[in-house]
């Protein structure tokens, strides 16, 4: 049986809350019968990979290329010089961007779900599909998404905003958040 609120607030409820991937508090979780540990071996190994992949590129491909870029900087060569160094960082900062993804919204934060048991495992929808911007910001954050739809978009709506009102403040305080 569910205790309700203010009662199920207690030190190990408040402590599940803190490291379950979830940032909207509710009185009940999804959860799995088990931790499937497996699956967390799995998962730390891929954590692990990406951290020395990201390491190789960060060390091999970024920062020499800094580097290059801060020694144009400070010599008296045309803007172009400085210009191309970091226009070579476009690739690994995508390749780089990309991988910080995959290892926190699907690596990391499933490895938080399965020691946690918690249930529900969809942090991120097909945002890479996105036809329009508003669906790709729906789409790439999903537990940033419910708490900004939850906090402050249904608040507003309540409070009498419009619907465009309450979607611009919400992009605003994401803005300023992020």
């Amino acid at each position: 049986a569910a205790t309700s609120y203010p009662n199920n607030v207690t030190p190990s409820n408040l402590l599940y809350f803190w490291v379950c991937p979830s940032l909207t508090y509710q009185i009940a979780f999804p959860r799995t019968p088990a931790i499937r540990w497996n699956r967390v071996a799995g998962l730390l190994a891929r954590f692990s990979a990406c951290v020395a992949i990201a390491t190789v590129l960060v060390v091999q491909t970024i920062v020499p290329t800094l580097r290059s870029a801060a020694l144009h900087k400070e010599s008296d060569l045309l803007a172009a010089d400085t210009f191309l160094p970091l226009l070579r960082l476009a690739l690994p900062n995508t390749y780089l961007w990309l991988l910080v993804f995959y290892a926190f919204f699907h690596v990391f934060l499933n490895l938080c779900a399965e020691l946690t048991r918690f249930g529900d495992r969809v942090f991120y929808k097909d945002w890479w599909n996105a036809s329009s911007v508003d669906s790709y910001w729906r789409l790439w954050n999903l537990p940033v998404h419910y708490w900004m739809v939850r906090h402050l978009y249904y608040p507003c709506m309540r409070a009498g905003f419009s619907r465009n009102a309450s979607t611009v403040l919400v992009f605003l305080v994401s803005a300023v958040l992020h």
